[in-house]
């Protein structure tokens, strides 16, 4: 969401993606979240390829090829857990429900009781 732009009334913060130069920090950081889930899933596409490419430039010895597939696997693991624990902990803090108002038929923000 662009600084300065209207909230309606609402509280809590509201999460969008768009132009990184115009966003609040959150919603930059939400960006940035959902690019980097999509680098190491990229990357774990390709990392079986990456070793071969290693091994076949001599970068690594055969042998250690497999072993070292399942290190960068680990690692692209625990890399996209970390970037899905974030993602959840940006997410439940963003206004969590709306509902509409049945006698004016609006669109109003109902949060939810604070769980920590």
């Amino acid at each position: 969401m662009a600084p300065g732009a209207s909230h309606n009334g609402h509280h809590g913060l509201r999460v969008r993606l768009g132009n990184p130069g115009r966003l609040l920090a959150e919603t930059r950081e939400l960006t940035l979240l959902i690019l980097g889930h999509l680098f190491v899933f990229l990357l774990s596409m390709g990392h079986d390829e990456i070793v071969a490419e290693m091994v076949e430039d001599g970068w690594l010895f055969a042998q250690y090829a497999e072993r070292f597939e399942v290190a960068i696997g680990l690692i692209l693991f625990l890399c996209w857990s970390a970037l899905t624990w974030r993602l959840v902990s940006i997410l439940q803090r963003a206004v969590v429900h709306s509902e509409i108002c049945p006698d004016c038929h609006q669109t109003r923000v109902v949060e939810r009781e604070n769980q920590t």
